[in-house]
């Protein structure tokens, strides 16, 4: 029996690489819950590596009910993002198996087709991710590509088969005991279900729809279309995805017209759909304006989307009014949490604009990013002025706590 996967999965260096991953992903978490966790492990991990590998090595190890989140989608009523969070050690497994997976140079091949860049490992020194997809996009323009057709995959990780995944990667390996962890891995089971009870249909508890916020899913996704990428970039068009964001790049509105037919049906057959709202209905010219990732192509260049450039704008401006409110609602020292702090307002905008300005690093509009820019600052100085003026209405005692000084006790 081929247990090359399982040998890779108990051993303490593969799960202690899989730990500082989640470590490192863990302190860029929102959730208290996730950095708490984090730390409580990392306080005696080598321990708890230890116990994991021995439970995996004798197979009793067992995965935690996990905690749903369920975040309401903006414009959507009653519509939510089902998120689950799975307790730290299983997290940890669920990472060491995903760096099994792709450890095996037939499955990575297969999940990773060379025009998907969603939940795919940087290639050496390419670029990956956004970037890469519209690198690729811009390239395949200039080979002489005339024509565009942009489509989303409606509700895509809540429409992937667990058991269809599973029966892809049976095909790399008949590793008993590793696809048993695998399927365990990869289940829904939340120890706040009761609590959840409104949104229960849209979590992923049978075996269709994998888990978001589970680091598998991304792969499991890329497998599942992994016949769908190479069948779309077959021929004359080029089919470029990112996750579940598609784009046909083809050489006249007829080809691409036949080509979101061929994807239509190849969706179908896996019980995936378009959604309308947010796909094209008819072939768009390259030279003419369109959005893709949140980069808006137009013949003067490339910009962020103006969906993008809004979101930037209201996000700065929602960070300093939370601070305001706070610094205005203390009425003691103790009530006023220092994550409201002038300081630490003043980096998480600073950080927000950097994080944005990196991120659309390769767009070369550079009037409308300096016209960002601007707004971003103003919302900044706007927020120091309005800051430093509650600041002074307040007694002196609340200084250094809007400043987050530590003042020692005499």
């Amino acid at each position: 029996m081929d247990s090359h996967l399982r040998t890779f999965l108990r051993k303490q260096k593969n799960l202690t690489k899989a730990w500082q991953a989640v470590s490192a992903n863990s302190r860029y978490s929102s959730s208290p819950y996730v950095k708490d966790e984090a730390k409580g492990f990392a306080s005696d991990e080598q321990r708890r590596i230890a116990s994991i590998a021995a439970k995996i090595h004798h197979g009793s190890y067992k995965f935690s009910p996990a905690r749903g989140v369920a975040i309401e989608k903006q414009g959507k009523p009653g519509k939510v993002r089902p998120i689950v969070i799975s307790r730290v050690d299983d997290r940890i497994v669920q990472r060491c198996i995903l760096d099994a997976l792709t450890s095996d140079s037939r499955i990575r091949d297969e999940a990773f087709q060379p025009y998907s860049f969603g939940g795919i490992p940087k290639r050496g020194n390419e670029l990956a991710g956004v970037s890469a997809s519209i690198n690729q996009l811009i390239d395949f323009v200039r080979e002489g590509s005339s024509h565009v057709m942009i489509a989303d995959i409606e509700g895509f990780f809540t429409k992937i088969s667990k058991s269809a995944c599973l029966n892809l990667i049976r095909n790399f390996t008949d590793d008993g005991p590793f696809l048993e962890i695998l399927e365990k891995a990869i289940s829904v089971d939340l120890e706040n279900a009761r609590k959840l009870w409104r949104h229960k249909e849209q979590f992923p508890y049978g075996d269709i729809g994998v888990a978001q916020g589970n680091c598998l899913s991304p792969f499991l996704g890329n497998l599942i279309l992994a016949r769908f990428d190479r069948k779309m970039n077959e021929g004359d068009c080029r089919c470029i995805r990112y996750v579940d964001d598609i784009i046909i790049v083809a050489p006249s509105g007829k080809a691409a017209s036949s080509r979101f037919r061929l994807a239509q049906r190849i969706l179908s057959d896996l019980g995936m759909n378009f959604a309308k709202e947010k796909s094209s209905i008819v072939p768009i010219p390259v030279n003419q304006t369109f959005d893709y990732l949140g980069i808006e192509f137009s013949p003067s260049g490339l910009r962020p989307s103006k969906k993008a450039r809004k979101s930037i704008i209201a996000r700065c401006n929602e960070v300093a009014a939370e601070s305001l409110l706070s610094m205005r609602r203390a009425d003691d020292i103790a009530n006023f949490d220092v994550k409201h702090s002038i300081p630490k307002t003043l980096n998480r905008i600073s950080g927000m604009a950097k994080g944005w300005a990196h991120h659309y690093s390769f767009c070369n509009d550079r009037r409308t990013i300096q016209s960002i820019d601007e707004r971003i600052n103003q919302a900044y100085m706007a927020y120091v002025g309005k800051a430093r003026s509650i600041a002074d209405t307040k007694k002196h005692q609340f200084l250094p706590r809007y400043l987050d000084i530590v003042v020692s006790a005499k």
